[in-house]
C-alpha cells in the first residue's frame, strides 16, 4: 500500500512540473482569441492563420483551469475530426505541457484517447458512459467528441461547455437547438466563478453555402454585449511564422474566387437568382455518410455507409478542353443518392482530358466488386475531342472497359427545351410528387458540386447562365458540375419513352 502511495505522489509531482509549461502563441490576434473572457466566441479567418492550433490551446488551457468538467468538440464528421484536429493535436499540447499516456511507453502522460482513463485519474462530475470517443485528461477534463452525420444522436447530453470545428459547415439548427441545448444545464454551482464555464468557442473559415451564414451572428451579438460575445477575423497575413512566399504561392497557383474566400478571408457575393430555386442544403446534402470501426489499437477507421460495393455506379460526364467533370450516383430506396465529384483539370502520361478522367474515376473505385457501369451525359459528346479521332464517350468507355468494367451507355439524342429541363428538376428537387425520387448528395465529397448548384445563375428564358465557365473562376464550382447532375436526372426521369427520338437507345459496350 505505501508503495503504490508513494508511486501515485510521484507521478502528481512529474505532471505538475509538466504543467507549468507555457502557452506558445504566434500571433497577436491569437493572444487576442484566448484573453477575451467572454464565453461566446467565433474565430473566423481564412486559410493557414492557426484556427486548428488556437483551437487546441484552448482545450488544453481550460483543461487545466476547469478539472472535471466535460466539453464537447464537434465537427460535421467523425473523421473531419480525426483527420484535421487530432493530427495536430499533440504538438499543441505538448507546448503546454500535456503527454499522451501509455501504460507501458508512457506511464507518466497526461491525457488518454478512446479509452478509459487510468484508474488513479480523478473523473469529470459528469462522467460519460463510453469513452470510446473522448479524450480523458489527469486532471479529471474530459472532451467527447460529436459529429452531426446523425444530429439527434447529440441530443440530451449534459455539458460544461464546448468547441465546434468548421462550424460554417453546421445548419443553424444543430447549434441552437442541439449543442446550446446541452449547455448551463450541468455544474453550475461547481464552477460559478469561472468564466470559462458554459463557454462556447466555433472556428471555421467563411461559409461557401447560404446555409452556413449563421457564424457571422456573433458579430452582431458583440455589438449589443461585447462583455459576452467575441468575434475575431484574421487572415494569413496575421501568422507572422509563415514563409514569406506562402500567401504569393498560394495567389499564383488558386483561382481569384477561391484565393479572394479561403485566404485573404472575404465574403462569397450571394447570387440574385439560381437555376435551382428549389434546392436546399438542408434537405437535399446529407454528412450522415460514414460507419466508423476500431481496430486492435483502438484506433477508428471510417469508410462510406452510401457506397455499396455490390451495386452498379452511374455516372454523368461533361467535357470542355479546360475541365472533364463527373459526379458519382447510386440508387437507393426512392432516392439518387450522389455519393461523389470528381474532376480533372490536366491530362496525364499522353492521354487526353477524357481519357484521364476515365483513369481516376478507376482508381477511386479499382476495388468496386459489381464491375458495372452506367454513363450518363449530353449529345455534345459525341463530338470529336482534341487529340484523337475519338469522341468523348467513345475515349472515356475504352479506358474503363480495359480497366476490367462493363459498361453501358445512356445518353441523350439531343438537349432538352431549357423549360423542360428547367422544370423537371425543379420539381425533383421539390419533392412534391411520390412518383419521383428524392436526391440525396454527400457533403462530404461533393463540395464542389453543391457550390456549382448553388452558384448557377439563370437567365430569363429559364436558361442557365454559364458565363463562369472558362472564366478565372475556379472551374470545378463554375456549372460543369451542376451540368453533370442535370444530364442525369434528366435522362432518368424525364418520363420520356427510351424509342422515341429524344433519347438513345441503351447500348452495352
Amino acid at each position: 500500500m505505501l508503495q503504490e502511495t508513494e508511486e501515485r505522489l510521484r507521478k502528481t509531482r512529474l505532471r505538475q512540473l509538466a504543467n507549468k509549461a507555457n502557452i506558445v502563441f504566434t500571433s497577436t490576434k491569437q493572444k487576442m482569441f484566448l484573453n477575451s473572457r467572454a464565453k461566446r466566441k467565433t474565430l473566423l479567418a481564412g486559410r493557414a492563420f492557426g484556427k486548428t492550433y488556437i483551437l487546441l490551446v484552448c482545450i488544453g488551457y481550460i483543461a487545466k483551469m476547469l478539472p472535471r468538467a466535460k466539453f464537447f468538440l464537434a465537427g460535421r464528421t467523425f473523421k473531419q475530426i480525426l483527420d484535421i484536429v487530432l493530427t495536430d493535436a499533440s504538438d499543441a499540447w505538448h507546448n503546454m505541457g500535456w503527454f499522451e499516456y501509455h501504460e507501458k511507453v508512457n506511464p507518466f502522460g497526461n491525457y488518454v484517447l478512446f479509452k478509459e482513463p487510468p484508474p488513479d485519474w480523478p473523473r469529470a462530475y459528469k462522467a460519460p458512459k463510453s469513452y470510446e470517443r473522448c479524450i480523458s485528461f489527469d486532471s479529471g477534463f474530459c472532451l467527447q467528441l460529436l459529429s452531426f452525420e446523425k444530429p439527434d444522436s447529440n441530443r440530451g447530453h449534459n455539458f460544461d461547455g464546448g468547441f465546434i470545428d468548421e462550424s460554417a459547415l453546421f445548419k443553424t439548427d444543430w447549434v441552437q437547438k442541439i449543442l446550446m441545448a446541452t449547455l448551463y444545464r450541468a455544474n453550475s454551482w461547481r464552477f460559478k466563478d469561472s468564466f470559462l464555464h458554459n463557454s462556447l468557442y466555433d472556428f471555421t473559415s467563411n461559409p461557401w453555402t447560404q446555409e452556413g451564414q449563421w457564424v457571422y451572428g456573433t458579430e452582431e451579438l458583440q455589438k449589443k454585449d461585447p462583455d459576452k460575445y467575441f468575434y475575431l477575423e484574421g487572415t494569413a497575413y496575421d501568422n507572422p511564422i509563415l514563409h514569406p512566399q506562402f500567401v504569393k504561392n498560394l495567389e499564383e497557383t488558386l483561382s481569384p474566387l477561391v484565393f479572394k474566400v479561403e485566404v485573404l478571408n472575404q465574403k462569397l457575393d450571394k447570387l440574385p437568382n439560381c437555376y435551382y430555386p428549389s434546392f436546399e442544403e438542408q434537405k437535399h446534402c446529407t454528412t450522415d455518410t460514414f460507419q466508423y470501426n476500431q481496430n486492435e489499437d483502438g484506433y477508428w477507421l471510417p469508410t462510406f455507409s452510401d457506397y455499396e460495393v455490390n451495386k452498379p455506379l452511374e455516372i454523368s460526364l461533361d467535357f470542355n478542353n479546360y475541365i472533364c467533370s463527373s459526379i458519382i450516383c447510386q440508387e437507393g430506396v426512392k432516392t439518387l443518392k450522389v455519393i461523389n465529384n470528381i474532376y480533372v483539370k490536366q491530362a496525364k502520361d499522353k492521354k487526353t482530358l477524357s481519357q484521364t478522367l476515365a483513369l481516376v474515376i478507376h482508381e477511386h473505385y479499382a476495388d468496386h466488386v459489381k464491375k458495372e457501369i452506367f454513363i450518363y451525359g449530353d449529345a455534345s459528346g459525341d463530338s470529336d475531342s482534341a487529340g484523337s479521332n475519338d469522341t468523348f464517350f467513345v475515349q472515356v468507355v475504352d479506358e474503363l472497359k480495359a480497366a476490367g468494367w462493363k459498361v453501358k451507355l445512356r445518353v441523350l439524342k439531343f438537349n432538352p427545351q431549357h423549360k423542360d429541363r428547367f422544370s423537371l428538376i425543379d420539381r425533383i428537387l421539390s419533392e412534391s410528387t411520390t412518383n419521383l425520387p428524392r436526391i440525396r448528395i454527400n457533403q462530404n465529397t461533393c463540395k464542389a458540386l453543391i457550390i456549382s448548384i448553388q452558384n448557377s445563375p439563370i437567365q430569363s428564358n429559364m436558361k442557365k447562365n454559364k458565363s463562369a465557365e472558362g472564366t478565372s473562376m475556379q472551374q470545378e464550382y463554375a456549372t460543369h458540375l451542376s451540368d453533370c447532375f442535370d444530364y442525369i436526372l434528366y435522362y432518368k426521369y424525364s418520363n420520356v419513352k427510351p424509342t422515341t427520338s429524344l433519347i438513345r437507345e441503351i447500348r452495352w459496350l
